[in-house]
């Protein structure tokens, strides 16, 4: 059987780490549609400024009878017996305290009460650990440190793990519940937790807001071009549906990769385009639609 192998590098400090690790990330799933491919293994070296020993994630996959992928770190794959419950529940407490203390530390109730409650939404109506961790971008952003809420991600993906961890935990799913704990110690680790959030914000604010405005000029040129090319017959009901509309589309997957590849996050686009249509009516114009 034919073996292959591919190697990336990617540079976590450049602007345009979305848009290389989405091009990444297709060379791979197009590899994976394969249906001779029975198995796999990914990994991911870190490599971190002042540790010398780089710390190495592996994840395999194995081709289910019905063609899935099952997926699972390998870690998990090669572990012992599942531990007590009894020690499941205590190891769980101090992931779930690593969080808490993180969050507190740092101050950073305030914006963890709305992220945490929009999570344990989506858990309850059937959102997966698999799915946040595998099909999601929050483990990639966690990693590279990207994104103004990258210090919440990591404190995300653990929290993800307990509640299912602790789910498992009650329906005396041990295995299961030993990987999630696994996976909320990993996440939940001072290597995984950002730390000094406040001091992100605090380097970006002494960079000044004129390398940010030079940034966004690509999309505030696409904003002007879709006010019009998006704008209903008749006009628009009102500018919030204009503002709406075009951030819908920029967040779409044909503009999507502009918008994250400029260092901005598509789920702000509507605040961003309405300050901008504030602060430049001139500049950004678009036509309502007369009263009846």
């Amino acid at each position: 059987m034919k073996i292959r192998k591919l190697y990336f590098a990617i540079d976590f400090s450049n602007l345009d780490l979305m848009t290389h690790a989405r091009k990444m990330f297709g060379k791979m799933r197009k590899l994976l549609k394969d249906a001779d491919l029975v198995s796999f293994q990914i990994s991911v070296t870190l490599y971190r400024e002042g540790i010398d020993e780089p710390r190495t994630i592996s994840m395999k996959g194995a081709r289910s009878a019905n063609g899935a992928w099952i997926t699972r770190f390998t870690r998990d794959l090669e572990s012992d017996l599942p531990e007590s419950p009894e020690a499941l529940r205590s190891r769980f407490s101090r992931a779930q305290e690593a969080v808490r203390s993180y969050i507190v530390d740092n101050e950073l109730s305030e914006d963890w009460i709305a992220i945490e409650a929009e999570l344990r939404e989506a858990m309850k109506s059937g959102g997966s650990v698999d799915a946040l961790e595998y099909h999601a971008q929050i483990p990639v952003r966690a990693i590279a440190n990207y994104g103004n809420d990258a210090h919440l991600y990591a404190p995300l993906m653990a929290t993800a793990y307990l509640i299912e961890g602790t789910d498992a935990l009650v329906r005396n799913a041990l295995e299961h519940a030993s990987y999630c704990v696994e996976r909320a110690r990993y996440w939940s680790s001072s290597e995984m937790l950002i730390p000094n959030p406040r001091h992100r914000f605090k380097e970006r604010a002494r960079a000044g807001g004129h390398g940010k405005a030079a940034n966004y000029e690509p999309v505030k040129a696409r904003v002007i071009e879709l006010l019009t090319e998006l704008e209903p017959d008749g006009g628009w009901i009102s500018g919030r549906e204009a503002i709406d509309r075009v951030a819908d589309e920029l967040a779409g997957k044909a503009c999507v990769q502009l918008v994250e590849g400029c260092g901005m996050e598509p789920s702000n686009l509507p605040r961003t385009i309405g300050g901008w249509v504030k602060e430049q009516p001139e500049r950004f114009r678009y036509r309502i639609r007369p009263k009846a």
